[in-house]
């Protein structure tokens, strides 16, 4: 009847380290010239373009999408 209960102490994180051996073993990227960068990026909007304009047609035309 007398006993008390002790306060809950708050819980911690505990940090464990992690040696990732490959980690360091990787040779860098190569940097892409400015061009390369360029001419990806109108190649990935010219397809988003292209889809746009796919899916609008089949939904004017009341037909199925595929994305092929």
């Amino acid at each position: 009847m007398g006993e008390t209960i002790p306060p809950e102490r708050p819980r911690q994180l505990t940090f464990v380290p992690v040696l990732i051996e490959n980690a360091n073993k990787r040779p860098p990227l190569p940097q892409l010239s400015w061009w390369t960068v360029c001419v990806r990026w109108f190649q990935y909007h010219s397809i988003e373009v292209r889809w746009y304009f796919e899916r609008r047609m089949a939904r004017l035309l009341h037909r199925r999408w595929s994305g092929n």
